[in-house]
């Protein structure tokens, strides 16, 4: 888990991970460069072993994380989730299958109502081939990796996720390159979290837009790598226009 400046969130969220780890797990808090020492106070009470990043960035964070870790599967969740019980055993169960080196899971919005973001709504079996839209793959929120993937990959991408040059992505953006290095990627039907939607009206319309940037990002690197044309429009309409749009329309969105 990574986490900077909201101390509050990850208290919260701490307890519900712990829930579903067994003695032997390991659980590492990422300090992406807050600005005071609440995180590391809360990390430490819970019992998690913390990793400190001078520089902030999610990406930079997750990499941290991964590499302080020692263990051959590694599940990543955001402070702002609730992972729900039995979330770890549907993720190692999945990555069990030969040949599957990356899932994701389902991502539910809470109960008190307001913006949902990140939220998938299918828990059925799904598959991702490393072509088309990558709204077919799930979210950060909920993700599990062979360790050996992340190596294989070099970890996240630092120019893309929350602090990046490109805001957002870096999840994407993994799924596409584990599919391009040979392995399946998957859903894990009963890995869940709950997003908690804690963010004012200014703060998702801002989050939509950064979604949308990062997606036109990650097209572009297809472009480039792949020869993948005409994604980037679309993707940056899809991923964080459209979805500002529909929020207005639906009055999720106050228009003041």
């Amino acid at each position: 888990m990574c986490c900077r400046d909201r101390a509050g969130l990850l208290a919260e969220a701490l307890p519900a991970v712990r829930a579903g780890l067994l003695p032997q797990d390991e659980l590492v808090v990422v300090d992406s460069g807050s600005r005071d020492d609440a995180v590391r106070q809360v990390a430490e009470a819970a019992g998690a072993r913390l990793v400190r990043c001078d520089l902030p960035g999610l990406s930079r964070a997750r990499n941290a994380g991964w590499r302080a870790a020692s263990a051959p599967l590694v599940l990543f969740t955001d402070d702002d989730c609730r992972p729900l019980p039995g979330w770890v055993d549907a993720a190692v169960a999945a990555l069990s299958a030969p040949g599957v080196g990356l899932v994701w899971g389902h991502v539910l919005a809470d109960a008190d109502g307001g913006v949902a973001l990140s939220v998938s709504t299918d828990d059925g079996p799904a598959s991702y081939d490393g072509t088309g839209d990558l709204s077919a793959t799930g979210h950060g929120a909920a993700m599990a990796f062979r360790r050996s993937v992340l190596e294989q990959l070099g970890g996240f991408d630092v120019a893309l996720g929350a602090g990046g040059r490109y805001p957002a992505g870096e999840d994407k953006d993994a799924f596409w390159r584990a599919v391009r290095a040979g392995w399946q990627v998957r859903s894990a039907p009963g890995m869940a979290v709950t997003h908690v939607t804690w963010r004012p009206t200014t703060e998702a319309l801002r989050t939509m837009y950064r979604y949308g940037v990062g997606a036109g990002a990650v097209s572009a690197k297809r472009g480039r790598l792949a020869g993948e044309r005409g994604l980037v429009r679309g993707e940056v309409w899809r991923h964080g226009l459209l979805p500002a749009a529909r929020s207005l329309r639906d009055g999720a969105l106050p228009t003041a």
